[in-house]
């Protein structure tokens, strides 16, 4: 039997076999070009204002959703999809014979991969893994990314599903935020750091700790300052990893993401970085940071 080589992976040439399918959620907020590209499925959250319930970056997108928190007098809330919701997507991939490989938001911030589970569950089926991020953004986004290629070459299941969760460990995302107000009020940081930062005027750095919780990493004085702390962090914990993938995530600090990305490319050599993009944050997650966010997202080694 002839065998073809895809990258490291031997697909013997003849056997029919299922396509792998990406689904991911709308916080990892992936451009649209890289959906079309990879053909990863995506399941929206919502975002619940008064008694209006908008699917994220569906009925509600990012240029309308910041305008209308900086006025609000209410700020909205967020949700989950429902088990139904991903039944229904997980059906209309399991239909045509192919398999699934679901990676969420963060089982610490969100109960998104808990409706997927429960959904799996009722389907009975062992043709959906199931990915928790521990993360959200880009390095969410990378990681539903980086298995979609795979998952373009032909490669088993298996193999999607065992890279997925090994880039769970190679992705990272540090970020500062104007104000805790909003991930206070959303329950998504503790009150005692929220009341610190702001007593002491300063700038904390957050990050998604092992767990997958959101937590201060540090804490500096001055907008910039924290800027280049993100920086500094990042290439800290990518260390000697190549090839790198960032993304600079931002709100409303588009000057500052180009600040970023420049520096992120001339501290590194010609080759290292495979990817750079700079990128938006869905309304379900701008609900919790608000306005100003500046983060530095990235998969690196992989």
């Amino acid at each position: 039997m002839k065998v073809i080589i895809y990258g490291s992976y031997l697909t013997p040439k003849g056997v029919d076999m299922a396509k792998v399918v990406v689904v991911t959620d709308s916080t990892a907020y992936i451009p649209e070009k890289f959906l079309k590209e990879l053909g990863i499925q995506v399941i929206p959250l919502h975002v619940v204002w008064g008694d209006k319930v908008y699917k994220d970056n569906v009925d509600l997108k990012s240029d309308d959703f910041y305008p209308m928190l900086k006025t609000a007098k209410e700020l909205p809330t967020t949700s989950q999809p429902s088990p139904q919701e991903f039944m229904d997507l997980y059906k209309t991939i399991l239909d045509k014979d192919d398999k699934v490989v679901s990676i969420h938001i963060s089982s610490g911030i969100s109960g998104t991969i808990n409706s997927a589970n429960q959904a799996k569950e009722i389907l009975d089926s062992k043709d959906i893994a199931i990915v928790d991020s521990k993360s959200s953004g880009m390095a969410l986004g990378f990681i539903a990314m980086v298995t979609a290629r795979l998952a373009k070459k032909n490669a088993s299941f298996e193999e999607c599903v065992t890279l997925a969760e090994k880039a769970v460990q190679n992705v990272g995302v540090y970020f500062m935020v104007n104000t805790l107000e909003y991930l206070h009020k959303g329950g998504r940081i503790g009150g005692a750091s929220a009341l610190l930062g702001s007593a002491l005027d300063l700038k904390p750095i957050l990050h998604f700790d092992e767990e997958g919780k959101i937590g201060s990493y540090d804490k500096v004085r001055t907008k910039m300052k924290a800027i280049r702390r993100i920086i500094e962090i990042s290439e800290e914990k990518i260390g000697t990893q190549k090839p790198i993938h960032f993304c600079i995530l931002q709100v409303e600090a588009e000057e500052d993401a180009q600040f970023v990305k420049s520096e992120l490319e001339n501290h590194y050599q010609n080759g290292e970085i495979e990817e750079i993009m700079i990128a938006g944050l869905s309304p379900v997650i701008g609900t919790h940071t608000g306005p100003g966010v500046i983060a530095i997202s990235y998969l690196a080694g992989l």
